[in-house]
């Protein structure tokens, strides 16, 4: 069986800093996901009376600011589905900012309407202002919002103390929001991104049994768009914990439902720590190089070699992963030097072949 073809290359500067799933506002703010958001906590009914915009004379003024900053976040998002990658990166951040600005103006940090807020953070958030988003966060949570809105919050809480470096936090905040998220796929989600916080801590059991509760929530259907990544994160944590063959398998499993990996080098998936990347390649190289043709198979291993070699690299001497890489790269080293010495052999003679 020939490898799976590789997703066209990206440069880093096009991913965000990419193992876990993120709230991006690419992810969040899909056709008609505003107007599902503001029906979280917006109250329904009329329009405001004169008593009401008598008692708050500013009222109207902010809505036109929020309206136009929503208008600017679904261009955005709609940008974010095109294939059009440069224009995401010239365009995209320009109208993030301009969004943020008629947000302040409109005092979004301190709206009553908790959707409002919880926007708000998505964008500083996206902008790289990730202290401030978890600030804003905290405080949304202080006031005890309804449920909908605490599971929105505690989940984007969970993804910023992960680009914090709050991993223990971060655990917390997934308790909080799995208490609160009835959904079957929110659910694999957030039980998934909380193993990849037990991985980056070393606890690998809790990470192994997460990722297990997470796929055996999801239906086949559910597979393609919630288990891809699971998959993915539980061959990385079944390999650390000495289950290389595992790993493999579930590598080729997670291939049957997205063959070219592209849910893996997608804008709303990003690694923690960012070096972890080369290890999701290595082990998605090795299953290539497994599962390819004689001739095509060397190429694959010496992928997975230079991956190896980019982890032991960038990592950092504390890692404790380090020496499991190294160990890894021998290994595949090896595997290659075996594929090449039978690429060199020549074929058996037609009779010593029938018997």
């Amino acid at each position: 069986m020939s490898a799976p073809p590789r997703a066209p290359a990206r440069s880093e500067a096009r991913r965000r800093p990419a193992g876990r799933r993120s709230r991006s506002l690419a992810t969040l703010l899909g056709a008609g996901a505003l107007a599902a958001a503001a029906l979280v906590t917006a109250p329904l009914g009329a329009a405001p009376t004169v008593w009401a915009r008598a008692l708050d004379p500013e009222a109207d003024h902010r809505a036109a600011l929020i309206a136009q900053a929503d208008a600017l976040l679904a261009r955005y998002n709609r940008l974010r589905r095109s294939p059009l990658l440069e224009r995401v990166e010239e365009i995209g951040p320009l109208w993030l900012r301009e969004a943020r600005a008629l947000y302040e103006r409109a005092g979004a940090a301190t709206s009553r309407d908790h959707a409002v807020r919880l926007r708000y953070a998505d964008i500083l958030e996206s902008l790289g202002d990730v202290q401030s988003a978890a600030a804003n966060l905290e405080a949304l949570l202080r006031i005890h919002p309804p449920a909908p809105a605490r599971a929105e919050a505690w989940h984007a809480l969970a993804v910023c103390y992960a680009r914090l470096g709050r991993y223990a936090d971060e655990i917390k905040a997934y308790d909080e929001a799995l208490a609160l998220e009835p959904h079957t796929g929110s659910r694999a989600l957030l039980l998934a991104n909380q193993a990849e916080a037990f991985m980056v801590l070393g606890d690998i059991t809790s990470a192994v049994d997460g990722y297990r509760a997470a796929l055996a929530t999801l239906g086949s259907l559910d597979m393609f768009r919630y288990g891809v990544t699971t998959l993915w994160g539980l061959a990385v944590a079944l390999d650390r914990s000495g289950d290389l063959e595992g790993a493999i398998e579930h590598i080729r499993l997670a291939r049957t439902y997205d063959r070219n990996d592209q849910q893996i080098h997608g804008s709303g998936w990003f690694y923690v720590p960012p070096y972890d990347e080369a290890w999701y390649a290595a082990l998605g190289h090795w299953a290539a190089a497994r599962s390819a043709d004689l001739d095509e198979r060397a190429g694959w291993y010496q992928q997975a070699v230079d991956a190896w070699a980019s982890y032991i690299a960038r990592a950092p001497a504390s890692d404790h992963w380090v020496p499991l890489a190294r160990a890894r790269r021998a290994q595949c080293e090896k595997e290659r030097a075996e594929t090449l010495r039978r690429q060199r052999k020549p074929p058996a003679p037609a009779a010593a072949r029938r018997r």
